[in-house]
């Protein structure tokens, strides 16, 4: 029978004092719970809960339960949260637990893996009956003194992990692959056992970093993404093309030789969580000691080659600079992606690489790279004259873009300028956030 979030969550609320709940706001992200003379806590709890929108009513439970450590509440949430998620089903958790064998927690404290996300003390009544053991007790005793008694996917059965969230289940899979429990070949190994198994239902466990030469694992859903890491960002061009060579070609390290004024170079790793605007603005605070986030800013602007990318632009950062705070990604104008040395005019003997600058592009996280182009008319014209080949040549560049992993979104220059423009932006922006789950907390 599913859990009823809100009743829930009310319930917790109404266990407090009432002087508790006049200090709420100052814990649970700005959560007010009004007072009023007369009024009992259930009634100061539904006003409070009054006209809440289930996401966030989710993300306020799952900040109380890790206030007070509570399963139960913390799972409610997180299915609320993982509703529209494709589901790990149970087959797919049976599969992953025959990966592992009889050995879940490899050289780490199995109890201290478990009990880390599953509640041991007794029997966890949320998802099977009571034993009259403590499942701590059973745990040790089948697992620990006698290896071999119990299977993983037997543990599983017996601490709920087939039933829980895929947040919960995801969380000790990770640790289960971490370092200190599993390395080199072995980690390597199991590693790819489970994705062949996790992909069946859109998952794959994924290299996010590395600590002191080991990979760190995370869980994430498979998308569409760009294979790789961006290594070299060269962006905000605001003049002839920079000429570039190679500082050590064995490490793709790259060196401005002429025309360095022009245009900017990102130097700093870029992971999976694609790039922040902080994170520029911290890296050109550096580049430019004393320098502020707003005349970065202007310098990207000098780059913005028409009043259609400029309002683009200036929308976006006025719309979502303060909505999203320290979330905010990266709006990159003028960035190469093809880079030729040569110029169109000294080229005789083969052709001109297409699209060698992109207008904008953000990189958000899980390798998704968004491009975005503002179209004017030489984008299908030829000196003032329509041309076929032309737009032909655009389209087929966007192709292999995509085909690469790309997504290319397109602007009719017209539609950035006069009544409407800034409404038409935002939704733009709007819908692509929603879409990659920009600024959500889920």
């Amino acid at each position: 029978m599913p859990i009823n979030l809100s009743g829930l969550f009310a319930g917790r609320l109404q266990s407090m004092t009432h002087m508790q709940l006049d200090g709420v706001a100052s814990w649970l992200d700005g959560f007010v719970v009004p007072g009023g003379e007369g009024l009992s806590k259930r009634q100061r709890v539904d006003l409070a809960l009054e006209g809440l929108d289930e996401t966030r009513l989710a993300e306020l439970a799952l900040k109380l339960a890790s206030q007070n450590e509570d399963v139960e509440l913390d799972e409610a949430a997180r299915r609320v949260l993982e509703a529209s998620d494709p589901p790990l089903t149970r087959i797919t958790r049976r599969d992953v637990a025959r990966v592992f064998g009889d050995d879940l927690a490899g050289e780490l404290d199995l109890l201290g893996l478990v009990g880390k996300y599953f509640v041991l003390s007794s029997p966890l009544e949320m998802f099977i009956p009571s034993s009259g053991r403590s499942l701590r007790d059973q745990i040790e005793r089948h697992m620990v003194r006698n290896p071999g008694d119990w299977s993983v996917e037997y543990l599983f059965e017996q601490i709920g992990a087939f039933d829980c969230s895929r947040a919960r289940f995801s969380a000790l899979i990770v640790d289960a692959v971490h370092p200190p429990a599993r390395s080199g070949e072995d980690q390597q190994k199991i590693v790819a056992e489970l994705n062949k198994v996790l992909t069946q239902d859109g998952y794959h466990l994924v290299q996010e970093r590395e600590e002191s030469g080991h990979p760190i694992f995370g869980f994430q859903q498979v998308v569409r993404g760009v294979a790789g890491r961006p290594k070299n960002l060269i962006f905000a061009s605001r003049g002839p093309k920079p000429e570039i060579g190679f500082a050590d070609a064995i490490n793709n390290e790259i060196v401005i030789l002429s025309g360095e004024e022009n245009c900017l170079v990102y130097d700093r790793p870029i992971g999976t969580t694609g790039l922040l605007w902080s994170e520029l603005v911290a890296w050109w605070s550096d580049l430019v000691p004393g320098s502020t986030a707003a005349e970065l800013g202007a310098r990207l602007q000098e780059s913005l080659a028409s009043k259609a990318e400029e309002a683009l632009f200036k929308t976006y950062f006025r719309t979502y600079r303060n909505a999203l705070g320290d979330n905010l990604p990266a709006l990159l104008p003028q960035v190469y992606l093809h880079y030729d040395p040569a110029t169109s005019k000294s080229l005789r003997h083969r052709l001109l690489l297409p699209r060698q600058r992109m207008d904008f592009l953000l990189l958000l996280p899980k390798r998704q790279r968004i491009v975005l182009e503002v179209d004017g008319k030489h984008h299908f014209s030829h000196d003032d004259t329509p041309s076929l080949r032309v737009y032909a040549d655009m389209v087929s560049a966007d192709r292999e873009l995509r085909l690469a992993g790309y997504e290319v979104y397109r602007f009719g220059a017209n539609e950035l300028l006069g009544i409407g423009a800034e409404e038409k932006i935002t939704d733009f922006f709007e819908k692509l956030f929603r879409l990659h789950r920009v600024g959500s907390k889920s």
